[in-house]
């Protein structure tokens, strides 16, 4: 099925699963670094709705995710103009 026609949350999960297989992690590796349970790493790679946004936050820390917002306004030549989307990442690091 076409990615548009599916939740975005079944789309979200899928690709987060294969970036978590790719970096070699398991399930466990990620709830464990997570501070999440294996079961809650299961529903936000399944798509499940009903998960807070604490354990989508706990995934995104136990898999190693970097998460930035930008703003589709701020002046781009398109709306996802992502080579300036990570010029900004890169520029509002607070690592560096």
């Amino acid at each position: 099925m076409d990615d548009k026609k599916r939740a975005y949350r079944e789309v979200l999960g899928e690709r987060l699963a294969d970036f978590r297989r790719r970096r070699g992690l398991t399930a466990a590796d990620v709830a464990r670094l997570g501070g999440i349970t294996t079961a809650d790493v299961e529903a936000v790679e399944s798509g499940a709705a009903d998960y807070p946004m604490d354990t989508f936050l706990g995934y995104v820390a136990g898999s190693g995710l970097y998460m930035y917002f930008a703003e589709k306004s701020e002046g781009r030549k398109l709306p996802h103009d992502y080579d300036d989307i990570a010029a900004k990442a890169v520029e509002n690091d607070p690592k560096l």
